[in-house]
């Protein structure tokens, strides 16, 4: 008794100095704990991005802290800058806990990106975050899904019962005093990270984002990505900066364009050659259709700005000949400045030679904002996955691309005249796990990691299907009499863990290219070119510079200045002040079509059966996707062919408006037909007495049999 009154004793005086000491802390050496608290927080999360990534040590942040003490002091500042801000409350505590959990669930966050599609978290995610939950399930298990929102729930619960039980400072708060240290902070932490970029030790632009984020650290990155955005205003911008550039352009002589052929632009979701790796064997060609083009027709290397995802990124530089460089790092442009604002893009300049533009995408309408930013590109149609009728998709929940040749050639039927067709693939998106029971019919050798080899098997198992559509829209495009220039080429490499060692052309920013096409050309073979140059490199063959963005790229590439000035035209045109035009904005927002055949409603019948009324809604172009609105109501619609859909217990009244809308997976409303006013009476059939509930039925049913009986017994008794 005596030793456990001693132990009791000694826990008790050592659970009363630990108190005492934070106590201390938490109210006379506060700097000390705000010093403490960010050097660990910095420290938990570059240590969960390094288990997170693939080619660095799970002790990543100790090999951080050590082999680059400077840059992380700089993201420690980073941390603690945004902890400064509790010295005005008196739960600083609770405030600090809160912040605290806000840059782990960050870290975290950032972490399981890396992990699963290679580019980590920039700020621009978080304005896809409507896109984000619609896909989570392509991503993460069920029970991964639930274990995060569990996570959640449990430190949202755990800050609210602090909130009630964290001490307050046991003094009164010297707020003029506490302002002053704060200003400290932020002047020495911004001192610092300024003389980090004057010496070189940290980078204000990336190259890498992943590496990027691994050499400088998540704070610094991060932040940098919210507060870095758009285009820099040039220190030469000015209206004679601009109109020498313009000058330069004019002087070039030209001659009219003589073919205007129709343009395909096939951009391929993370397809990419695995025949290209050193460090693997497959079993079987996935991609022989693309590699007999990539011989026969001009072809290269496409420098892209992305890596494992990003898809949007390919697409903004090589709609607009904007080079994403001159952009804040990891900006998405289709979620920041397009969303509101037009831009030159091949589209507005192929109008200028008659052309009709066209997007086509088996993916949702509403991913990466493409239903609104197509407009300011200058679009005139929009087929996306809302529009089509797909019955065929992958194990991971992606549409598969054959499906994508009619919606093409549909698309070059449509119009009499030339045709511009932009066609965004997905099958092969991302992720790629893929549980033990898949069978895989190419296999692949010289992995070590079990897991990885089956991701690997699936990926090839998708490419080859992608290259059999891209066989057989080739073949349809050759039966055609018109003349046609095809472009193919990966939008990235997939998140597979590639490495510059693991690839013949030691790039993971490169992906290949063909320039397929059934009529004599131009074009040259084996050249390497980058994403936002590419447009150029098809229309100037074909005598096509309009656009000055285009123009100038054509006949200025390899100029000295050639990047400073291209980066001087972009800011003009989409932060300047157009002096390139005339100080105006040229190009207008295209009335943007959803869909090449838009769905409508002709008819409508009532059909009563089994004493229910149900609604039948005849017209054209419907699919899973269209939904049946009733005085602005939706109604539970079921699809029953492209002409018809049906409403069950629908009993339309005289005067009620309808229409069918195509509405997206989370409900949002793409497009709608033309109202139809419903003009016939409410269907009513022969002797029509209301409904009648089942246990009167079962009552009115048993007197009649009882009756029927008894007539019966009459009947007898009379013969």
């Amino acid at each position: 008794m005596t030793d456990n009154k001693k132990i009791r004793s000694t826990l008790s005086k050592k659970v009363k100095k630990t108190k005492d000491s934070f106590h201390t802390a938490y109210n006379k050496h506060t700097i000390y704990m705000y010093i403490v608290v960010a050097l660990v927080l910095t420290f938990i999360v570059e240590m969960i991005a390094g288990i997170a990534a693939f080619d660095h040590s799970k002790m990543y942040g100790v090999y951080f802290l050590i082999g680059s003490p400077y840059v992380f002091i700089c993201n420690a500042f980073i941390v603690m800058m945004t902890l400064s801000f509790t010295l005005l409350l008196r739960k600083r505590i609770f405030w600090i806990s809160v912040i605290s959990v806000m840059w782990i669930i960050l870290g975290v966050t950032n972490g399981v990106l890396v992990a699963t599609r290679v580019t980590p978290l920039t700020a621009s995610d978080f304005r896809l975050i409507d896109s984000a939950f619609s896909i989570m399930d392509k991503y993460f298990s069920i029970w991964q899904i639930i274990l995060v929102i569990i996570g959640v729930i449990a430190a949202v619960a755990v800050l609210v019962l602090l909130f009630f039980r964290a001490p307050k400072v046991d003094h009164k708060i010297k707020y003029g005093r506490n302002i002053v240290a704060i200003v400290l902070i932020w002047v020495i932490g911004m001192g610092a990270i300024n003389l980090g970029i004057a010496s070189g030790l940290i980078n204000k632009k990336f190259g890498n984002l992943r590496d990027s984020y691994f050499k400088y650290g998540f704070a610094y990155c991060f932040t940098n990505s919210v507060l870095n955005t758009g285009i820099q205003k040039p220190k030469n911008y000015s209206a004679s900066s601009i109109k020498k550039i313009v000058d330069e352009e004019e002087s070039q002589a030209t001659e009219a364009t003589e073919k205007t052929p129709n343009i395909i632009f096939l951009q391929l979701e993370s397809f990419f050659d695995l025949n290209n790796m050193t460090n693997i064997k497959l079993s079987d060609n996935p991609v022989p259709n693309f590699e007999k083009i990539y011989n026969e027709y001009p072809s290269g290397y496409l420098t892209v700005p992305v890596v494992g995802a990003g898809t949007v990124n390919t697409e903004f530089e090589i709609m607009t000949g904007m080079n994403l460089d001159d952009f804040g790092s990891g900006e998405l442009p289709f979620k920041t400045v397009l969303t509101n604002h037009t831009s030159e893009s091949i589209c507005y300049n192929l109008k200028e030679y008659g052309y009709k533009c066209h997007a086509i995408h088996n993916n949702t309408a509403t991913f990466y904002g493409r239903n609104k930013v197509f407009s300011n590109l200058g679009y005139d149609t929009f087929s996306s996955i809302e529009t089509m009728n797909i019955t065929e998709f992958t194990p991971t929940g992606w549409a598969k691309d054959k499906f994508l040749k009619d919606e093409i050639l549909d698309t070059l039927d449509l119009t009499t005249e030339q045709d511009f067709i932009y066609a965004i693939s997905v099958q092969g998106h991302g992720a790629y796990s893929v549980d033990d029971s898949y069978e895989s019919k190419i296999k692949v050798t010289g992995l070590d990691d079990e897991s990885l080899t089956r991701e690997y098997e699936y990926y090839a198992d998708q490419t080859r299907e992608m290259d059999k559509f891209i066989g057989s829209l080739v073949k349809a495009l050759k039966k055609r009499k018109e003349e046609t220039i095809l472009v193919m080429y990966g939008d990235h490499l997939p998140s597979l863990g590639i490495t510059a060692e693991n690839l013949k052309n030691k790039n993971v920013y490169q992906t290949q290219y063909v320039i397929w096409s059934n009529f004599d050309n131009d074009y040259y073979k084996n050249k390497k070119v980058k994403a936002y140059q590419l447009e150029s490199r098809i229309l100037k063959p074909l005598k096509m510079t309009a656009g000055v963005i285009n123009n100038y790229t054509q006949f200025h590439r390899k100029d000295s200045d050639y990047k400073e000035n291209l980066k001087n035209l972009a800011y003009d045109m989409l932060y300047g002040d157009n002096y390139a035009s005339g100080e105006e904005n040229p190009y207008v927002a295209t009335d943007l079509q959803l869909g090449i055949h838009p769905a409508r409603l002709t008819n409508i019948q009532q059909v009563y059966e089994d004493d229910v009324i149900d609604g039948f809604f005849y017209g054209e172009n419907f699919n899973t996707y269209s939904k049946v609105y009733i005085n602005d109501e939706e109604m539970e619609t079921d699809f029953i062919d492209n002409n018809t859909l049906m409403v069950r217990g629908c009993n339309i009244k005289y005067g009620d408006k309808v229409v069918v809308c195509q509405q997206d997976a989370d409900g949002v409303i793409l497009t709608q037909t033309d109202e139809f006013t419903y003009s016939e009476d409410e269907i009513k059939p022969p002797n029509y007495t209301p409904p009648e509930t089942k246990k009167a039925k079962a009552t009115k049913k048993s007197k009649k049999s009882k009756k029927s009986k008894k007539n019966k017994e009459a009947e007898t008794t009379s013969k």
